[in-house]
């Protein structure tokens, strides 16, 4: 009741720029997880696309986002956050009801790169406007932490009501899905306040400006120790399914960890957010999280035998260190940026972290072996020395950098 009374007091203290941007978290999440769960199956079943075009189609949706999260971050920069999260939400809205219509190729891989790189506009610049809106590193906290409880809740039910309307038609759920960032559109059009402080037009070019960024170390150390997080993450799509498949387990059971995950993600955000900045401070938040989720994969070795606990400590615990740490990334950024390059940064380490995901996928994919075949357990000890060694590393920068910047008390700052 304590944490519930504490959100609501930070969701009130919030602009009305910030409370739309939060709720878009829930918005955004809900639209997306309609169609992706089963897009897949939509594109090898319905249309009934061989397996190299399904990826294909899949992966031109992944590489126009990650690999345009920088481009997407520094047009909003230059023309300002609100005309890219709209023009994001307007393409994205187009993207997803063409996905859902189309039967041929070439307008699949048209729509797949169309909600690709309005991802990749919009992500960033929401964060950035975000950031700006709270300039209080502890308010800070609390805003993203709230946005990542939003983005969870869409989550949950975005796949739910998906598969309500995909057992209709694939393209009655791309349609809604569809609609639903239309809607939004609307919103930020005529809610989304423009920036009280004027754009200032920024003299560098844009491969130097990039440059800049790459020569900023404290920020690549902290983008890179950060990229663990999406590495740990993306093995629920790849190894934990993998790890399932091999017990000759059901499909409900990975649905349940994502459920899981999910329900812990929208019950315990605010709590655990409360108490990071009760006790915990930042960097010690961040470098439990991280490595509790790494020592998570251990429940796939230790627990082997059990397959459905299995699967469910490790979700769970997924879940607990997710919660810790990954709210204070995005909270934690702004403190390597310009104030006018904020969409630049946050493009730049999404960007990153999503190559750092890709080559480890590639890597880890290589090793898992023919399907159904039991992973083998240096994969879930590897994964634990990325999380636990990830997290020590944020942990001792973070606690150097804050120990030496002046005037911010412990509270505020961590």
């Amino acid at each position: 009741m304590t944490a519930f009374r504490s959100g609501l007091n930070s969701w009130r203290s919030l602009s009305l720029a910030a409370r739309l941007l939060v709720t878009n978290g829930l918005a955004f999440n809900l639209g997306f997880y309609m169609m992706m769960p089963y897009l897949a199956q939509h594109l090898g079943g319905t249309l009934g696309f061989a397996g190299w075009a399904s990826g294909l189609i899949m992966g031109m949706r992944v590489f126009s986002q990650q690999g345009l999260f920088l481009l997407g971050g520094t047009l909003g920069d230059r023309m300002g956050y609100r005309p890219a999260i709209i023009w994001g939400c307007l393409i994205r809205s187009f993207g997803f009801a063409l996905l859902g219509w189309a039967e041929h190729l070439p307008l699949l891989l048209l729509a797949a790169f169309l909600t690709g790189f309005a991802g990749a506009l919009f992500t960033p610049c929401a964060q950035a406007y975000l950031a700006a809106e709270c300039r209080d590193p502890t308010q800070r906290q609390q805003a993203f932490a709230l946005h990542n409880l939003a983005s969870e809740a869409g989550m949950l039910l975005g796949p739910l009501v998906g598969l309500l309307l995909t057992n209709l038609s694939y393209t009655m759920t791309g349609l809604v899905s569809g609609g639903v960032f239309f809607l939004l559109t609307g919103l930020q059009w005529f809610y989304l306040p423009t920036r009280a402080e004027p754009i200032k037009p920024i003299a560098n070019p844009v491969l130097q400006q990039w440059q800049t960024i790459t020569q900023n170390r404290s920020f690549l150390r902290f983008a890179l120790f950060s990229a663990a997080y999406g590495v740990l993450f993306h093995q629920l799509y790849l190894s934990v399914p993998a790890f399932i498949q091999s017990q000759h387990q059901t499909a409900g059971l990975l649905g349940s960890v994502f459920t899981i995950t999910a329900l812990i993600g929208v019950v315990l955000q605010l709590p655990a957010s409360q108490w990071v900045q009760r006790s915990l401070g930042m960097p010690r938040a961040i470098g439990l999280g991280l490595a509790v989720m790494g020592l998570s994969y251990l429940m796939m070795s230790w627990l082997g035998h059990w397959p459905i606990l299995a699967s469910i400590m490790q979700a769970v615990l997924f879940s607990l260190g997710s919660i810790l740490c990954y709210p204070l990334f995005s909270a934690r950024l702004p403190h390597y940026a310009p104030s006018d390059q904020l969409g630049s940064y946050y493009g730049f380490y999404a960007s990153l972290g999503g190559c750092v995901a890709l080559l480890s996928n590639l890597m880890i994919g290589s090793l898992l072996g023919a399907a159904g075949s039991v992973p083998p357990v240096f994969i879930w000890y590897g994964l634990t020395v990325c999380g636990v060694g990830s997290g020590w590393l944020l942990h001792r920068q973070l606690s150097q950098e804050m120990g030496r910047e002046p005037g911010l008390s412990r509270l505020r700052e961590e």
